[in-house]
């Protein structure tokens, strides 16, 4: 009988979606942070339970062709990336798999092998970061959470743009200098809660902090000022005790309220609390791929929800007959219009609310959609809302979607209601973890 500190030997098979290694012993799932498939491993049971174990990796007996060695400093510590210790083809070959087999078990679909789109930089290619801080050992740091807590750990991240590492480091520095302590949620005291950076590929940069209480902003500014590419820079209030990184109240004290990223010929303009693709160059392949599965005419009407700031619906837009976008969040609709006057785009109209409740007011003032493009969060879409697309009837359905497994349970309840898969391709968007953007095309049967 298994029980806990016992040292085993162990056969990894298979990873999980957090990253860990899979395999089993006496029938027990065994998860093993940092193992890889293909490994022998020595391992110590730090957790139990009737239906798994978790333990940790003491030695590996027979490594995996595909291991690598990390290149970050804090690897093993972080709970940002996961994947560092597997070979990038170790990664997309993972990715294929997993999207094939949340396909296979959660929508009953045999789609075959995946392509995917590899990314070019492994490196550096994040343009947003938001950066916790916290006291440790009576200093000031700032970094990302260790997995499954609270405790910071500190580091320049090199899959951030250098300039968002920048803007961390400017800004410990003036908070360290000015006597300003990290925010303690236990407590509910302190000042400083977040670090926030964002970088356009244009090198138009946004720096912000979030804070509880006031701070002397002219100094902040004067540290920052030493950034190169900063165009803009935004203190957030967040006075609540809470984990939300945002407050609802932010103040530009620099520059502009946005900076400008451009996707093909087109400009968007991003404010503080804007959403956008944090990998620009993959959000390129995966918007070009979305619509070349669209294949949008100008004879065509595009619905597209959940579309954020309106990304997705201009460059529909430079093709067809009219899109009308649907969001929930009223400043990235306002954000949509300001973009869409911007580029000289006025067959796109925006509608702020829930898609599924503002599909009908849609239709009875535009028309049925003849293709509908959606992006929805990482929880898919409500029953409710495949029912309302599905009852306008759409010639094609584009879906991309950030979890495979919602994803394939959607397509599956698409598929129910008269609708057929037709084409799959996934992008890796987020090198070094576990997570993968997938893009699909239902066509009406």
């Amino acid at each position: 009988m298994l029980k806990k500190n016992d040292i085993i030997e162990i056969d990894i098979k298979d990873i999980s979606i957090e990253g860990a290694g899979i395999g089993r012993h006496e029938g027990l799932v065994v998860f093993v942070p940092k193992a890889l498939p293909e490994e022998k491993v020595n391992v110590k049971i730090i957790k139990l339970t009737k239906n798994y174990a978790v333990a940790k990796l003491l030695d590996i007996i027979v490594a995996s062709k595909d291991r690598a060695e990390p290149f970050c400093e804090v690897f093993e510590k972080c709970g940002g990336c996961t994947l560092q210790h597997l070979s990038y083809k170790g990664q997309l070959e993972f990715k294929r798999k997993h999207v094939k087999d949340c396909f296979l078990r959660l929508g009953g679909i045999d789609i075959g092998a995946v392509e995917i789109l590899p990314a070019d930089n492994l490196r550096d290619y994040r343009n947003k970061a938001s950066f916790p801080v916290a006291m440790t050992d009576g200093k000031l740091k700032a970094g990302f959470y260790a997995p499954r807590s609270h405790r910071l750990v500190a580091s320049d991240c090199p899959i951030q743009k250098q300039a968002v590492n920048d803007v961390k480091e400017k800004i410990i520095e003036w908070a360290r200098y000015n006597g300003i302590k990290a925010y303690d949620e236990a407590e509910g005291k302190g000042t400083l809660r977040h670090i926030v950076a964002r970088q356009a590929s244009n090198g138009d940069l946004m720096a912000g902090i979030v804070v509880r209480g006031q701070i002397d902003e002219q100094s902040l500014l004067n540290a920052l000022k030493g950034v190169k590419g900063l165009k803009c820079a935004v203190v957030n209030h967040n006075e609540k005790n809470t984990n939300v990184i945002l407050g609802e109240k932010s103040r530009v004290i620099y520059g502009e309220e946005y900076i400008t990223e451009s996707y093909e010929d087109l400009n968007f303009r991003v404010g503080f609390s804007s959403f956008l693709q944090i990998n620009h160059d993959q959000s390129e392949k995966l918007y070009k791929t979305a619509l070349e599965y669209a294949q949008i005419t100008k004879k065509d009407r595009v619905f597209d929800l959940f579309c954020g700031i309106g990304t997705i619906s201009l460059l529909a837009a430079k093709c067809a007959k009219k899109v009308i976008g649907i969001e929930y969040s009223e400043n990235a609709v306002k954000d949509a219009k300001i973009n869409a006057e911007l580029n000289g785009m006025d067959n796109a109209k925006f509608i702020a609310g829930d898609a599924g409740e503002k599909i009908d007011e849609a239709v009875s003032l535009y028309g049925r959609p003849d293709i509908i493009i959606l992006d929805p969060p990482r929880k898919g879409c409500d029953s409710s809302l495949i029912d309302k697309i599905t009852a306008v009837s759409p010639q094609k359905i584009v879906y991309v979607s950030c979890d495979p497994s919602t994803l394939a349970r959607d397509v599956s309840l698409f598929c129910e209601k008269g609708y057929e898969l037709k084409k799959i391709k996934a992008v890796d968007m987020f090198v070094h973890t576990t997570h993968v953007e997938t893009v699909v095309l239902m066509s009406r049967v």
